[in-house]
């Protein structure tokens, strides 16, 4: 397979001194320079997305030519929406929907972006040679340098003053200790100041900016070796036998019996209400069949691609179409029932970030299971489908990166828990303070409204509700004093600003457990 871009599918590797480089390397230069403004000893917070869009801009600077199509319109709007979740907090699923943006950009406007089926092995190209990207082209830049008119001249200028420098500052540094006048020049000179700024970690961060920017700013894709193409036998009697037409219409029809079983017991006993057997609760019930069932689908999903292959008998087969899509849709309701299921445990024993990941995914099977349907009904690719389902991923974690999941928990936890609602477990203090800050609101609702609360329950709650605050506002000493959240613009956060508000708003006092007026 050859790479989609001209330069790369030639036998040799075009040259890396270019005027482009050049550009390249001049707007790399300035996002050093803003990367250590926004991050250099500063807690990371809004300066994250400032950089991100410093360097969406860099990107664009480098092909003021495609600056008024419409295509990079759209994507300096995906771009800068992929980036927005940095806005509301640091998160890994912001980092990573940022850097999907950003790669969708950086190779949208240099033309490497093929039809949408194929956006999956040009990203993964694109992925793998992304971390050495800048070793290597330094490499390159160093080889190619001498042979240059301009760049031999840089290289060769360099290394002819290696010599006469580092014996220089030999030379300096034996006068310095001969000669008091020259030392007494060198420390008026303050060169310790001028070290500073070459701090081991600041040339780290340095690193770390440069070698993140730089695959975004010149884009390449790893090339892929050509495999020799298999000779598949005329007639697969093996497969005719194992996975031919007969053997999948005899599967599908059991399947779908099957299926039909448990989808009628979880309509019996999840949906009608019907009584289960002795000495089996709810909590159980739904606790045992929540993941079996979603791996089910998952296995089902896969017969289903294996089924209706290209060229397969499920292809031509009206019966065995039909009997697909029943059982796709068996799969579904399946993973309803297991949303439903998972909705009962949590009544039982309340929210966790584990059980609302374990929603997420059962809407993501059962998204990809439609997903599935569309591909067959449309005539579309397996790799159609897979990027559908990144597609749908990355917009998953998108949201993920802009809902404050642990402020939602803490406050359903509270409305649910048997204090306040009168049904569910009582309220886990551990576990409220394994959520962090975000459950200060949500400690305060449970404080107001625990009345029947005891004494000792109140004192602790109160005491959580304290540390947490310290926390937040880095003033343990002191847990009123709010006004230490933001010390430098670089730190801001809107969900951090929110809560610092929450705060200035609801002082309270940990030793009377109540509010202030």
């Amino acid at each position: 397979m050859t790479d989609i871009t001209a330069p790369e599918t030639a036998t040799a590797e075009p040259r890396i001194w270019t005027s482009r480089t050049a550009a390249a390397a001049g707007v790399l230069a300035a996002l050093i320079v803003a990367g250590d403004v926004l991050l250099w000893q500063h807690e990371p917070g809004v300066s994250v997305f400032v950089f991100f869009v410093a360097l969406i801009f860099g990107v664009l600077a480098l092909h003021p030519h495609r600056l008024g199509q419409g295509r990079t319109v759209i994507l300096f709007v995906v771009a800068m929406l992929s980036a927005a979740p940095f806005i509301e907090t640091l998160s890994p699923w912001a980092l990573l929907t940022a850097q999907g943006g950003l790669a969708l950009l950086a190779l949208g406007i240099t033309d490497r972006l093929p039809r949408f089926e194929d956006w999956g092995g040009v990203f993964t190209r694109f992925g793998v040679l992304a971390p050495v990207r800048l070793i290597a082209d330094g490499f390159r830049l160093i080889g190619e340098g001498g042979q240059q008119k301009v760049g031999g001249h840089v290289v060769r200028a360099a290394v002819v003053w290696i010599v006469p420098l580092v014996f220089a500052a030999v030379f300096v540094l034996l006068f310095t200790a001969a000669n008091p006048l020259i030392e007494s020049a060198l420390r008026a000179i303050r060169l310790d100041k001028l070290l500073e700024l070459l701090q081991p970690e600041r040339l780290v961060l340095w690193g770390v900016i440069a070698a993140f920017a730089w695959p975004f700013l010149q884009p390449r894709l790893l090339s892929w070796v050509s495999l020799p193409q298999m000779q598949s036998p005329t007639r697969p009697r093996a497969d005719g036998l194992f996975f031919g037409r007969t053997a999948i219409l005899n599967s599908l029809v059991l399947f779908n019996l099957i299926f039909a079983t448990q989808t009628a017991m979880d309509l019996l006993y999840l949906w009608g209400g019907a009584r289960l057997p002795e000495g089996m609760t709810n909590a159980e019930y739904a606790h045992r069949g929540a993941y079996p069932l979603i791996v089910t689908a998952i296995l089902a999903g896969a017969f289903v691609l294996a089924a209706m292959r290209k060229n397969g008998p499920g292809e031509t087969s009206p019966l065995i179409r039909n009997l697909v899509y029943l059982w796709v849709a068996q799969n579904v309701w399946l993973v309803i029932s297991s949303l439903l299921r998972l909705k009962l445990y949590v009544e039982e024993y309340q929210l966790s970030e584990m059980r609302v990941a374990a929603g997420i995914w059962m809407v993501l099977v059962a998204v990809g299971l439609v997903l599935i349907v569309a591909k067959i009904a449309l005539g579309r690719s397996n790799k159609w489908l897979v990027m559908s389902n990144m597609a749908v991923l990355s917009l998953t974690f998108w949201g993920a990166a802009l809902v404050d999941i642990p402020s939602i928990i803490a406050h359903y936890n509270v409305q649910h828990s048997r204090e306040v609602a009168g049904h569910g477990v009582p309220l886990d203090q551990y576990y409220m303070s394994e959520l962090g800050p975000a459950a200060i609101p949500a400690l305060d609702q449970y404080l107001e409204t625990a009345d029947f609360a005891s004494e000792d329950q109140k004192a602790s709650f109160s005491a959580l509700r304290a540390e947490l605050t310290a926390q937040v506002v880095h003033a343990r000493q002191d847990p009123l004093d709010v006004h230490r959240f933001a010390q430098d613009w670089r730190e801001w956060t809107w969900r951090q600003d929110r809560l610092a508000n929450y705060l200035l708003a609801h002082p309270f006092s940990p030793d009377s457990a109540r509010f202030i007026d």
